[in-house]
């Protein structure tokens, strides 16, 4: 007949059988471990009999010696020797990287003289530097030279105490200097390139290159008349060029005249800025209109023998304002 598992009965019958056997199964277990445990403590404390026979006739040592104490002292020694195994290991490690440590100091020393070396030397070469600095600082307008490279300082507080601190490394001492000249440097020159493009700006617009390629014949200033051979004062310079030589504005500006001239012949006027005034005489033809606008190095006429001249030639003169002026520096102080 089945057991229904639903059946109360049935149920506390389950139960009962479970409880004894797992009480009987226990039992059994905990009998075998402590079977075992009697043994192990049995076997453990049996002893072994060590005898030392010397080859003298003197007396047999014995030592009686359990076999707990024997593993004991095996599991000290093997600790033992683990221990030392690696402490000895660790202590090669350590050596090595002493040693490079060493080989690494070694090098930053010499690493370290390599940087010194080169600290000194742009000192040097800037220390070399300094005048040119102050040489060009000098040309700009309100520079102040004695005050370009001063030094400013702070007292020692404790002159004769005991804490007066080392002075640091002359290196040191020569970087902080370059650091403080390289920030006035800058400085220096910032006002040269703000001086240099203010200046570039009058260079453009001042009449500086040859208005025709050529060569003078007759200068600025008193002179014999080549008509009359009498004393008369020449207010430009005759360049002599070859006939239909193209005539070139000297500087940027705007054509204020064009005009025929019995002595002059053909001539063009050019007003620029800053006051100047620029003529161009005895042209054969012009290739501008009134009141256009000229850049620099623009042709504007070419070179012919109007007027009363015997050669071809431009007679170039250079008005400030309402005064004429000699146009020879303006051909040789700036570059053609």
């Amino acid at each position: 007949m089945k057991l229904n598992p639903f059946k109360e009965s049935n149920l506390k019958d389950l139960q009962q059988n479970l409880r004894e056997f797992i009480a009987e199964h226990s039992s059994t277990l905990s009998e075998k471990s402590k079977d075992l445990w009697r043994r192990f403590l049995t076997k453990g404390r049996e002893r072994i009999t060590v005898m030392f026979i010397p080859h003298s006739e003197k007396r047999i040592l014995n030592f009686h010696i359990s076999i707990f104490a024997i593993g004991i002292t095996t599991g000290i020694i093997i600790f033992t020797i683990t221990i030392t195994s690696i402490l000895i290991i660790s202590h090669s490690s350590t050596i090595k990287e002493v040693s490079k440590l060493k080989r690494y100091g070694t090098n930053s020393k010499i690493q370290i003289k390599t940087y010194r070396d080169e600290i000194n030397k742009l000192y040097s070469i800037f220390q070399r530097l300094k005048p040119e600095i102050t040489h060009l600082y000098s040309l700009t307008p309100g520079s102040d030279i004695d005050s370009l490279w001063a030094k400013g300082g702070v007292p020692n507080p404790d002159p004769v105490g005991e804490n007066v601190e080392p002075s640091p490394p002359i290196e040191v001492l020569n970087v902080q200097e370059i650091e403080r000249e390289l920030k006035t440097t800058k400085k220096v020159i910032g006002k040269i390139k703000s001086f240099l493009e203010y200046r570039k700006k009058i260079i453009e617009n001042t009449p500086s290159i040859w208005p025709v390629d050529g060569y003078i014949v007759s200068r600025y200033g008193q002179r014999s008349s080549p008509y009359t051979f009498e004393k008369e004062f020449h207010q430009g310079i005759d360049i002599e060029a070859f006939p239909g030589s193209e005539i070139k504005a000297t500087a940027p500006g705007k054509v204020g005249e064009i005009r025929w001239d019995p002595v002059l012949g053909l001539t063009v006027s050019i007003k620029h800025k800053y006051g100047f005034i620029t003529s161009y005489s005895h042209c054969q033809r012009v290739s501008v209109e009134l009141d256009q606008k000229i850049s620099k190095g623009e042709v504007i006429g070419y070179v012919g023998r109007t007027g009363r001249s015997a050669n071809y030639l431009c007679f170039y003169q250079i008005k400030i304002g309402t005064e004429f002026v000699d146009p020879m520096p303006y051909l040789n102080k700036i570059t053609r």
